[in-house]
């Protein structure tokens, strides 16, 4: 294909906006593995945080309980004290009074009363103590939580943080990729209709020189891969049938002037020469002869005055026949005419019919 200076410009736009837009992929995957370890981090402090929170409001909800139960308790208790030690007093005055009345026997009766009264207040302290105790302990290891679960809140705090950070980071890496996709979309659209127009385009100028070498008389063999230029004289270079390239070794040669005549036709492998100006070329009825007539062959000469290529064939019979395409346009031009003739009898024509 035909260099395209165009072409070859979005081309390098479509490949710069490739590497921007797998850049932009890249850093998105990136942001993309950061924000799901810092969800996965995320998730697993939230869960630590709620465990922490469930057992300090466990243990809240116990200590209500005990407060709840041993509430009443500690008041019952309280007030069976306060009588045991109001009735200890009074036995103690009663003792006391009949012991200045030197009443021994009463004194004592009174005494041991308040004594009894003294062991059954001393009874409800120790029973109030350890009800107090351990409403204190359940309420120490409530305290004891509350740091726990703001340590669990506050990793939970930071966690959650870094995720909103690469979460945010995830979703503008993914806007710039989207962009970036965009635009080498574009460039690639820009890219592929500039590539249809330039294979149409080259398309175009393959069939016009295709056409050139077709209605210069080149050999329809060699009418797909043919070398068409300009030289400075404006006169028309048509190279086919080289090896490897149209122009390669042993190519054919045609020249055309402005005038739309063939001034010069070499086939493929011919020599070069004089001989190959068409105002020098020969007649038909010169070429034809017996040589010629023996077996199959190509060539060009002049047939009734005009530019003409000659080849041998069969019809369908397996007949062998020539072939002649001569006319004022060349031998395959518009208008040419084409004259059969047998090899038997190759002045004897079968048919002459305008193409």
């Amino acid at each position: 294909m035909a260099k395209d200076a165009e072409l070859d410009r979005l081309k390098a736009v479509q490949d710069l906006a490739f590497n921007r837009k797998q850049s932009a992929y890249d850093e998105q995957e990136a942001a993309w593995n950061r924000r799901k370890a810092a969800g996965d981090i995320m998730h697993a402090a939230y869960a630590d945080k709620q465990s922490a929170y469930d057992r300090q409001q466990s243990s809240w909800e116990n200590l209500q309980r005990l407060r709840d139960s041993k509430g009443p308790q500690i008041e019952s208790l309280n007030r069976q004290q306060e009588t045991a030690y109001q009735n200890m007093l009074s036995s103690f005055g009663d003792a006391s009074s009949a012991h200045d009345r030197r009443d021994g026997a009463a004194a004592k009766s009174y005494a041991e009363r308040g004594h009894s009264y003294k062991a059954e207040a001393k009874g409800y302290v120790e029973t109030r103590r350890r009800l107090v105790d351990e409403l204190r302990a359940a309420g120490d290891a409530h305290k004891a939580l509350a740091p726990v679960f703001q340590a669990a809140k506050a990793r939970f705090d930071n966690a959650k943080q870094e995720h909103n950070t690469a979460k945010a980071t995830h979703e503008r890496t993914q806007m710039t990729f989207k962009a970036a996709k965009a635009d080498f979309d574009r460039a690639t659209r820009a890219f592929r209709d500039r590539l249809a127009v330039v294979k149409q385009q080259n398309g175009k100028k393959i069939e016009d020189k295709r056409d050139i070498a077709r209605k210069a008389g080149v050999p329809y063999q060699y009418l797909d891969k043919v070398w068409v230029s300009k030289d400075s004289n404006g006169n028309t270079n048509i190279y086919f049938g080289g090896a490897g390239t149209p122009n390669g070794p042993g190519h054919g040669h045609y020249v055309v002037d402005k005038t739309d005549k063939v001034t010069y036709k070499r086939d493929p492998l011919d020599q070069h020469g004089a001989q190959n100006f068409t105002d020098s070329q020969r007649d038909y009825t010169e070429l034809i002869g017996a040589e010629a007539a023996s077996g199959e062959f190509g060539f060009n000469c002049q047939f009734r005055g005009f530019d003409a290529y000659v080849e041998s064939n069969t019809n369908r019979e397996g007949r062998a026949k020539i072939d002649i395409y001569y006319g004022p346009h060349g031998p395959l031009g518009p208008g040419h005419h084409h004259a059969v003739a047998y090899r038997e009898n190759p002045y004897e024509f079968v048919s002459d019919e305008m193409r």
